[in-house]
């Protein structure tokens, strides 16, 4: 897949420009990189970059960000947690050429069927930190992509194994309180790639062949 995608035309209507650019890309980047190459491939962590051709989808080598091949939710929130936390009142900046105005994650896992209550000793390994979907019956493989724009705003796309992806993206209207151990480390990620480009600046992966 090239680097340099070209944004969808359907995206969903901001007053903020980078929401539906960022919008497009990952609906482009999900069906391109998810759906068309197929299910059972590991995680993938990009940057979005502005460049003068378009943007620019850059691949981290997941060695780089997941060396000890954990949970890739676990492996992020150790690099974030040695980044400053996003302040809390925000000002809205422009996406620049050369900027990197979001930072996002592509996986696969379960989700529990909707209306499924957990069972006693499922929901004792919830509350004790476990992660416990994968041992539901009838649980169901979704892929996910999670991002967040330079301004905060957090993207999902949740598409189901054999189904159609759903995009939602939060604070379309105003602020938004991260949620979520994904969204709040690729929230610092893309705070700190803003706040000082030089110090975190980052060559382009090559874009992995799959």
């Amino acid at each position: 897949m090239p680097r340099n995608l070209q944004p969808l035309p359907a995206t969903p209507s901001s007053n903020d420009p980078a929401t539906g650019k960022v919008a497009s890309m990952l609906t482009n980047i999900e069906s391109r990189l998810g759906e068309q190459q197929g299910w059972d491939l590991p995680a993938r962590l990009f940057l979005l970059r502005l460049r003068p051709e378009g943007v620019e989808v850059a691949f981290l080598p997941e060695a780089l960000w997941n060396p000890m091949d954990i949970n890739p939710a676990d492996a992020l929130t150790l690099h974030a947690e040695a980044l400053p936390p996003v302040p809390p009142l925000l000002v809205p900046g422009p996406v620049h050429e050369g900027s990197v105005f979001a930072v996002g994650l592509m996986f696969e896992g379960w989700s529990k069927p909707k209306g499924v209550e957990l069972p006693p000793e499922l929901r004792a390994l919830r509350d004790s930190g476990e992660r416990v979907n994968h041992l539901l019956p009838g649980r169901q493989e979704v892929r996910i992509v999670h991002a967040v724009d330079l301004n905060q705003r957090a993207f999902l796309i949740v598409r189901p194994r054999g189904g159609q992806p759903r995009l939602s993206v939060a604070g379309r209207e105003g602020p938004l309180e991260l949620e979520g151990t994904i969204p709040v480390a690729l929230g610092r990620f893309v705070h700190a790639f803003n706040s000082n480009p030089g110090k975190h600046a980052m060559h382009p992966a090559p874009t992995p062949q799959m």
